[in-house]
């Protein structure tokens, strides 16, 4: 018998047609959900990425404004739009598109990250937001569908997610470890990397390395859960041994964009409540 293989694009339309629902809600209370994406150059993913976004945003019957600013554009001006934006009641979600252009440091991608209000971080990528950060949303979903639908029945199981020092790596873990999965993280390269994964139930690996995980790595039933972009970490021979593939295109990624319309609505929803509670206070 086959391994499961994940759709996620059917998948993420049925969360986006419950979220659209909801919008409807809103609408009719006079809210209309909007998101502003702030992309810094033209990184063709990233231009990409943005594309998807505001399709499923139209979907939904949501707003999504595109700030483009060019790659040589300061720090300072960019933390700017993004504290007009924080302001500005009309917009219920701010998100930086990530990567950043290399000229930027570490330093100058926390600075921008953390002008965000907490309210509109709907990317979750602040360490206080008040939502939870989409790709490790999506991931728990997935292996929630995982272990209902394969063998693998129960909980704890041992879940290793590869690129453990990654922003996105270190949101998955934090989140699977609070929902009680015993998660171990790795980075390439570590003592006893492949052991590790082949004696894990779940691998999950998000470093962008294609084919970084090889066949001989897994164990017969493995899940398995592809966020390596855009080409994928886990080689296509490995599907044959496992019970569940998320695989790279079509699994995490269409997910991920659905978990980010969520937050926007719920955004917006709070943004709603709050305007009520003046009104009759």
């Amino acid at each position: 018998m086959g391994a499961y293989i994940f759709d996620g694009r059917a998948f993420a339309g049925k969360l986006l047609d419950m979220v659209a629902a909801r919008v409807v809600g809103l609408k009719k209370k006079g809210i209309n959900p909007k998101l502003v994406s702030i992309i810094v150059g033209d990184d063709p993913a990233s231009v990409l990425y943005v594309n998807l976004k505001k399709k499923a945003a139209e979907r939904m019957g949501c707003g999504l404004l595109v700030v483009g600013c060019r790659e040589e554009t300061k720090t300072k001006e960019i933390v700017e739009k993004i504290k007009r934006f924080n302001t500005d009641n009309t917009v219920h979600g701010i998100m930086i598109q990530l990567p950043l252009p290399e000229r930027l440091s570490i330093e100058d991608r926390d600075q921008i990250i953390n002008s965000i209000s907490k309210e509109k971080d709907v990317d979750g990528l602040k360490d206080d937001s008040n939502f939870i950060a989409p790709t490790a949303k999506a991931v728990l979903e997935i292996i929630n569908l995982a272990i209902k639908v394969t063998p693998l029945k129960v909980r704890p199981c041992k879940v290793v997610v590869i690129g453990a020092g990654g922003f996105e790596g270190r949101k998955i873990i934090r989140l699977l470890g609070k929902e009680k999965y015993h998660v171990i993280g790795l980075v390439k390269g570590a003592e006893r990397f492949e052991e590790t994964i082949r004696t894990s139930d779940v691998v999950i690996s998000v470093t962008g390395n294609p084919d970084l995980i090889r066949s001989d790595m897994v164990k017969e039933g493995v899940i398995l859960i592809d966020v390596g972009s855009p080409k994928g970490d886990i080689e296509k021979e490995a599907y044959q041994k496992a019970s569940f593939v998320s695989p790279v295109p079509g699994g995490v990624g269409p997910v991920t964009i659905a978990c980010l319309m969520e937050n926007l609505v719920r955004a917006a929803s709070e943004e709603a409540g709050k305007s009520y509670a003046i009104q009759n206070s």
